[in-house]
C-alpha cells in the first residue's frame, strides 16, 4: 500500500484506505485482480510445460504440472524435433505476406480514411461517418454470407471476366482496408491537430496524400503504432477468413493447427509445441510494445 502515495488520487485516496471500509475494498479488489491473473496466466504456462514433456507424461496416469526430467538439452531436442515434424515454414510465409499486406492496407485506407472524415469533410461527410459507424453494429454473422459471395463471384468484374478473389489474400486485404475501428481511432487522433498544419502544408504545395504522410502520420505517432501493432498480431490469429478462402497450399499458421490436429502421426507433445510456435510472435509483439499499445488507447480516446 506504500506505493499508493505516490500516485495521483483515483477511485480510493490515501484517507480512504486507511479506514476499514478501504482496506476492505483494497484487499477485495487485490484477491479479484489476482484470480483474474492466475486464470489467465495458467493455461498459458500449462501449455508451454506440456509442449516440453513426453507423450507417455503426458497420457500417463499420474499427472504432473511440470516435466519430470527438465535441462536445456531435452527443451532444444523437442524443439528442434518438433520443429522438423509440424513443417510450418510455408505456413509462417504465408502469414507473414498476409499480415504485411493487411499492414499497408490499414495504414494507406483507412488512414486515408481518417483523414477525410477529420480534415477534408466534404459535402454529406456527416451522413458517411454515420455510414461508417452504423457498420460497427452489424455482427460479424450477418456480413459474412454476403462477403462470402463478393469474394466467390466479385461483384461485376465475376460477370464479365469471372474475376474469383477465392483462394488468394485479397478479401483479408480488402477488409483490412475498410476496418471501420481503425478508421475512426485515425480521425479522432487527426481532430486533436490543428488544422493550421494542414493549411500551412497545403500553401507550401502539399497534396493531400502528402499532407497524410509527411504531416498527419508523424504527429499521430502513437495512433500508427498502435493501430500497425494491433493489426499484425490480429493479422497472425486471423483463422476464420483465411480457412474459408485459402486451400491448403496458401494455409496460414492458425489454419494450418487445425489441420495438424486431424494428423494422427503428429504425437501431443507436438501438438502443444505448434501452438507454442504459433502464439510465440503475437506474445512477442504483446511483450515488447505493451507500452505503445496502452499509449495509442489512451491517445485515441482523448479529444481536445
Amino acid at each position: 500500500m506504500k506505493k499508493f502515495k505516490e500516485k495521483a488520487p483515483g477511485i480510493l485516496s490515501m484517507a480512504e484506505l486507511k479506514t476499514p471500509y478501504g482496506k476492505f475494498l483494497y484487499w477485495l479488489f487485490f484477491t479479484l485482480l489476482s484470480i483474474v491473473c492466475i486464470t489467465s496466466v495458467v493455461p498459458t504456462i500449462w501449455t508451454i510445460v506440456t509442449a516440453f514433456k513426453p507423450t507417455q507424461e503426458i497420457l500417463g496416469s499420474e499427472v504432473t504440472f511440470f516435466p519430470k526430467e527438465m535441462s536445456f538439452e531435452i527443451f532444444k531436442t523437442r524443439i528442434t524435433e518438433s520443429w522438423a515434424a509440424l513443417h510450418l515454414e510455408n505456413a509462417i510465409i504465408n502469414t507473414i505476406v498476409l499480415s504485411i499486406g493487411e499492414l499497408f492496407m490499414t495504414l494507406a485506407f483507412d488512414g486515408l480514411g481518417g483523414y477525410v472524415l477529420s480534415k477534408l469533410k466534404p459535402k454529406g461527410i456527416k451522413f458517411v461517418f454515420t455510414l461508417v459507424v452504423w457498420t460497427m453494429m452489424l455482427p460479424t454473422q450477418i456480413r459474412m454470407v454476403p462477403l462470402y459471395i463478393s469474394w466467390l463471384h466479385y461483384p461485376f468484374a465475376y460477370d464479365i471476366g469471372g474475376v474469383s478473389l477465392m483462394n488468394t489474400y485479397w478479401p483479408m486485404w480488402i477488409s483490412a482496408a475498410a476496418n471501420t475501428f481503425n478508421v475512426i481511432l485515425f480521425k479522432n487522433s487527426f481532430d486533436m491537430l490543428s488544422n493550421s498544419y494542414v493549411e500551412a502544408a497545403k500553401l507550401d504545395g502539399c497534396t493531400n496524400i502528402g499532407v497524410l504522410m509527411r504531416i498527419l502520420f508523424p504527429l499521430s505517432m502513437p495512433i500508427v503504432i498502435y493501430v500497425s501493432i494491433m493489426q499484425l498480431s490480429g493479422s497472425w490469429a486471423n483463422f476464420f477468413t483465411p480457412m474459408l478462402v485459402l486451400n491448403s497450399e496458401k494455409s496460414t499458421v492458425p489454419v494450418k493447427l487445425l489441420q495438424l490436429k486431424s494428423n494422427t502421426s503428429i504425437q501431443i507433445n507436438t501438438y502443444f509445441m505448434c501452438m507454442v510456435f504459433a502464439s510465440l510472435p503475437t506474445f512477442l509483439i504483446f511483450a515488447v510494445f505493451q507500452k505503445q499499445i496502452m499509449g495509442g488507447i489512451n491517445v485515441g480516446g482523448v479529444k481536445q
